[in-house]
């Protein structure tokens, strides 16, 4: 029994959801992941540097036993979470238990994506649809903005505090510099540190990133609150213009994102001054 075109976009749609699904999934097992890896680390880290600095001074076997079973603990969750993703093909004539990787599920979601379109280019839906489909897709999009934002703002911060942090502690450590040989190296270690963390903020710009994706999500949270209060410029008695309206004021908000996303990528000496 053949279904519908219009049923047939309704799966695929059903299926881009699901791969996308998949897709923050693994996302999620890779900051486990990290995370683990990074708790594995520090473990180890916590045992050799305090060690060598109390060496016959302090009984530091009970401290090092607790890290060390915390570091087996973290390496066993970081070799699970890097293994691959188990999932379920969610379309026609998939494998049961198919073991995918992240690249190839994200090349399962652009085919299932071009399917959708082709399948959605014969239907000739209307414009007015189409805008109001925009319309509807509008949280979704705010969200994925303001997650972002949230992300970029999140990482300076912590880079941020790792420079604060590091800065006191090198101050503070240099007071004492002439004191061992150890504390040179910790003070040498931290001067690192602050320098690679203030490279990373300023290579990247977390913060410039983060300030952008917030005020393209007020923007476009503003036009959507107009429209739907009839508010200026959406005040006409026409509906489908109003619908219009918003439908290009977005667009235009998201492009010029995109431009100030492609701006921030590029070295400074390249960058336009007006812009």
């Amino acid at each position: 029994m053949s279904i519908g075109p219009v049923a047939r976009l309704r799966e695929h749609n059903e299926n881009v959801l699901k791969w996308r699904q998949f897709i923050q999934a693994v996302n999620l097992r890779k900051r486990l992941m990290y995370g683990f890896g990074f708790g594995a680390v520090f473990c180890v880290v916590g045992v050799i540097v305090p060690t060598a600095l109390t060496w016959r001074q302090f009984n530091m076997a009970p401290l090092n036993v607790a890290l060390v079973i915390l570091a087996i603990a973290c390496l066993g969750g970081f070799l699970y979470s890097e293994s691959l993703e188990t999932i379920r093909h969610p379309g026609t004539g998939g494998t049961p238990g198919e073991r995918l990787t992240r690249q190839e599920i994200e090349l399962r979601l652009e085919i299932a994506i071009e399917n959708r379109l082709i399948d959605a280019t014969p239907l000739d839906i209307p414009i007015r649809n189409r805008q109001f489909a925009y319309r509807e897709s509008m949280p979704e999009e705010l969200e994925q903005l303001r997650n972002e934002s949230h992300r970029y703002r999140r990482r300076h911060n912590i880079f941020q505090l790792l420079i604060i942090i590091g800065s006191i502690a090198n101050a503070g450590a240099q007071s004492f510099s002439d004191a061992t040989q150890p504390l040179k190296s910790i003070i040498i270690g931290l001067t690192m540190l602050v320098a690679v963390c203030a490279g990373i903020t300023g290579y990247y710009k977390f913060r410039e990133r983060s300030f952008n994706l917030q005020q393209t999500a007020d923007s476009i949270e503003e036009h959507v609150n107009a429209f739907h209060l009839g508010l200026s410029p959406y005040d006409s008695s026409d509906s489908a213009a109003n619908l219009a309206l918003l439908t290009a004021r977005v667009e235009t908000l998201r492009v010029e994102q995109r431009r100030r996303e492609q701006q921030l990528d590029q070295p400074p000496e390249t960058r336009d001054p007006s812009g």
